[in-house]
């Protein structure tokens, strides 16, 4: 049996790698790999990264072991952006594999976090919870559930922490390898994304939504055509 094409997908702060099952039914022909963040979901008992550095090191090898020699992309939703552009920068200076055929981004614009660092360490929980629910994560009948908090406020101040550390303007990367932009205007503002250019200097094509941060609940089958269409399995 022929392998299929992978698309290799990189979530959300403090998400998990199921996150990616609401694409996996509708990329037809595409193999989706979901990765899961050290301290995440069915790697809670590992430890969180402290940095983008130990996070893309960690995944690339994940990549590089469960690559199967076909074509591939790349899916950044959030966080996951940056998570993308790490690891593609260790993906195109080792060459130990190929580049991928198509990127694919989402909810996310390519600037610093300049809030971050205005936010005290004995505010951080308070900050990083109003965070997490401003972006629609959480679910109205969870917002005043202590348990649900308990366990994942420690998620989302790792990182956040991680976010609000990295530097865009620090990040030397530049390849024009076609990529795709997802987001929603009243969750971030085209003026902001296109920023993206500047980082895919090839095919750069953007795709606008409704919704908030999470609109790709509402709209998977449409940005499913997308992916399958870049990578060649419309």
């Amino acid at each position: 049996m022929q392998n299929k094409p992978q698309l290799f997908c990189l979530t959300y702060a403090g998400g998990s790698a199921e996150f990616y099952d609401v694409i996996r039914d509708s990329v037809t022909g595409v193999e989706v790999v979901s990765l899961e963040y050290s301290g995440h979901g069915t790697r809670r008992k590992e430890p969180f990264y402290n940095d983008f550095a130990e996070l893309a090191d960690d995944l690339y090898e994940e990549i590089k072991k469960r690559r199967n020699g076909e074509a591939y992309g790349l899916f950044g939703y959030s966080m996951g952006s940056i998570s993308l552009v790490e690891i593609l920068k260790r993906i195109l200076d080792r060459k130990e594999i190929s580049p991928p055929v198509s990127l694919f981004i989402a909810a996310h614009k390519p600037l610093s976090w300049r809030e971050f660092h205005r936010v005290s360490s004995d505010g951080l929980d308070e900050w990083a919870r109003n965070r997490t629910i401003q972006f629609g994560a959480v679910p109205e009948k969870l917002m005043e559930n202590k348990s649900f908090w308990r366990m994942y406020l420690p998620l989302y101040r790792a990182d956040y922490s991680l976010i609000g550390r990295y530097r865009f303007e620090e990040m030397p990367l530049r390849t024009d390898i076609p990529a795709h932009i997802f987001y929603s205007e009243t969750d971030t503002a085209y003026e902001d994304m296109k920023l993206w250019k500047h980082i895919f200097t090839g095919e750069c094509a953007f795709h606008r939504f409704e919704g908030n941060h999470f609109f790709i609940r509402q709209h998977y089958a449409e940005i499913s055509q997308i992916i399958l269409a870049a990578m060649g399995r419309s």
